[in-house]
Order: structure tokens, then sequence, then C-alpha cells
């Protein structure tokens, strides 16, 4: 019996520091994706998660609140009018970074009623690009309309989509404004794919600037 109790005690003592190796409170750290699969792999493209990876400061995210089946559906759904929270638009893509958890990009889609487009006052704040309806971004913002012809349901509607990113980066406003713009681009490709519309008017390319404040 002594002997038994002498092999235990060190098989004893291996669990318990074995146990200690884990985090103190038992959870596994958070797997981040890369900045070429989040969010449905929209920003496969090399250029593009290089541009998401710039924007956010970051190449490891997770996107757990976001619902892009949900933006979807509301797009599939649209009747023509934007009530209540509807404005605030459906979160196709909330990126947090797995370094401290916190949101460093949103990006929304919602129906629009009607087109904002490039005036004396938006381009000293705005740099305005070719891709849709109208296209502009900021050093921290992005917004896009196009165009949708869908044939499941059958009808057209008109789709705003925006992105807002909330770390701070060492990138130029430029940089920043293009980057941006890319970004939601070709957020609102994919989303037009899913949606099956016909000729919504992206470009396939990087937006290109045509007026405003950095074109």
């Amino acid at each position: 019996m002594r002997q038994r109790q002498i092999f235990l005690i060190p098989a004893m003592i291996l669990a318990v520091a074995l146990s200690g190796c884990t985090d103190d409170d038992g959870k596994e750290e958070p797997q981040g994706e890369s900045s070429a699969t989040v969010c449905g792999a929209f920003a496969e493209r090399p250029d593009v998660a290089s541009a998401l990876q710039e924007v956010t400061g970051t190449d490891s995210f997770t996107d757990n609140r976001s619902k892009p089946g949900e933006t979807l559906q509301s797009l599939r759904s649209a009747d023509g009018k934007i009530e209540g929270e509807e404005i605030l638009g459906s979160p196709y893509c909330r990126l947090q970074s797995t370094d401290d958890g916190k949101e460093v990009l949103a990006i929304n889609f919602r129906e629009a009623v009607a087109v904002n487009k490039s005036d004396a006052d938006d381009e000293q704040i705005f740099t305005f690009y070719k891709t849709g309806e109208s296209a502009y971004a900021s050093e921290h913002t992005a917004a896009l309309y196009f165009r949708c012809r869908m044939s499941t349901p059958a009808k057209e509607i008109l789709i705003h989509a925006d992105l807002e990113r909330f770390r701070k980066v060492e990138a130029s406003d430029i940089r920043l404004s293009r980057a941006n713009i890319l970004v939601l681009n070709a957020a609102a490709r994919e989303v037009a794919s899913e949606l099956g519309c016909s000729s919504p008017e992206l470009v396939s390319e990087a937006p290109r600037p045509v007026s405003g404040l950095h074109a």
C-alpha cells in the first residue's frame, strides 16, 4: 500500500501542473480569421484583403456579430419604405480584433429611397469614386449606392451600403479613403452576387476617384 502511494503522488502533481497550463478562467483563446476569409470571404482578393488589414490595423478577426443572412433577407423583403431602425441598416459584417476584442469595422446594408450624389459641401469632406450609382469615402467612413434588379423576387431596389471603422491606424487620410471604398465595393459586389442583381454597375477593380477632397 505504501509503495502505491509513492507512485500516486507524482501523478497527482503532474495532473495539477498540466491543468495550470490553461487560462485562469478555463477558456481557450479565441481563434481569429484573416482578412481574406472573414465574413464569407468577400475580401479574398489580395488587394481587398490588404486594404481591410490596413484600415483595421490587424489581420486577426472575429465576426460573430455579423448577420449576412439576415442582411440578404432584409434586402429581398425591401418594400420601398424606410421606417424606424431600418435607417441603421443590417449588420452584414461586424469585425472585432482578437487581440483586445474591440470592434474595428462595421459594414451595413439597407434599402434606400434616394441617391446621395456629390455637391460642393460634400466634396470638401469626401472623395467621390466611380462605382455604382454613387460612392464616396473619408478616412473614417464610406458609402455606396447601387441598383439591384432581382429575379427572385422580381423587383428592383436601390441599395445603400456604408462602412465605418473604429481603430486609429498609421496611414494617410488619402490611403484610408481609398482603402475604405475598396473594401466596401468588394462587400457590395458580394451582396449583389448573392442577390442575383442584374447590372449593378459595381466595378471589379479599385474604384477610381473622380471628384472631391482627394481626387
